[in-house]
Formats: C-alpha cells, sequence, structure tokens
C-alpha cells in the first residue's frame, strides 16, 4: 500500500467528533491529524510563514507550510488557517491558526479528506483500485 493511500484512509468513527452550533461539522483532532502524519511519514516539518494580522494587531490566522515526503517525492503543501474566535492573546490566536494550517495542509494530502468530502469521499479506493492495477 502506498503512502499516499495510506494516508487516505477514513479515520474511525470513534476519532470524529461533531463541531456543534450554526456551522457543525465532523472533524479529528490537530493530535490525531499529527499522529496519522507521523504513523505514515514520520518525521516531517511544519513552518509558520506569515502570520494574517487586523487593523487592531490580533492574529486572526496564518500561512504556513507543510513539508514532507510521501512515496520517494518529497512534497510542500501551503495552506492558511483561521482563528474561529480571536482573543486578545496573539500567542493563543497563533497556536489557534497554525492548527487550523497544519489540519488544512493534511487535508490537502488526503489526510481527513473524507471529513470535508462527505458522501462524495472516493479518494481511498480510488488508490486501493490503483495499487491492485500496479
Amino acid at each position: 500500500m502506498s503512502q499516499l493511500h495510506e494516508l487516505s484512509r477514513p479515520f474511525p468513527e470513534s476519532l470524529v467528533k461533531q463541531k456543534p452550533g450554526r456551522f457543525a461539522a465532523a472533524y479529528v483532532e490537530h493530535s490525531v491529524v499529527n499522529q496519522r502524519i507521523l504513523e505514515v511519514l514520520g518525521p516531517h516539518s511544519f513552518e509558520v510563514k506569515r502570520e494574517i494580522v487586523n487593523a487592531d494587531g490580533v492574529i486572526t490566522g496564518c500561512l504556513a507550510a507543510l513539508s514532507v515526503t510521501i512515496d520517494g517525492m518529497p512534497v510542500v503543501v501551503m495552506e492558511v488557517g483561521d482563528v474561529e474566535h480571536p482573543s486578545a492573546n496573539n500567542a493563543s490566536n497563533l497556536k489557534n491558526a497554525a492548527s487550523d494550517a497544519y489540519k488544512r495542509c493534511a487535508m490537502r494530502l488526503g489526510v481527513g479528506l473524507h471529513l470535508w468530502a462527505g458522501d462524495n469521499y472516493y479518494l481511498d479506493k480510488a488508490l486501493e483500485k490503483r495499487g491492485q492495477d500496479a
């Protein structure tokens, strides 16, 4: 099984949580996403490239890069992370934005993509079929 296929495996329902409220959504915690990447790819690099700050100097997001090697190919994914509820504590805001950016970078590699795609998710099956055809 390729590393890309391993990354694309849906998380077990026991690890999936539901975000309450008006924008309800299924998610997995940052620690679970990090474990999947470490399990499949091993050590990797994550770097906040730029903080996004509003007119009052409050961090509301960040641009970050995740660097990994997948199936022998170096890959760098950049994504924006958001601070859902910014506070006066910019350190906390940056931590929240970085966590969001990390999960979004991981999603670009197939990790947790089933949570965004819902009933339209097919990547793991397509990669499994590709592996059988090889």
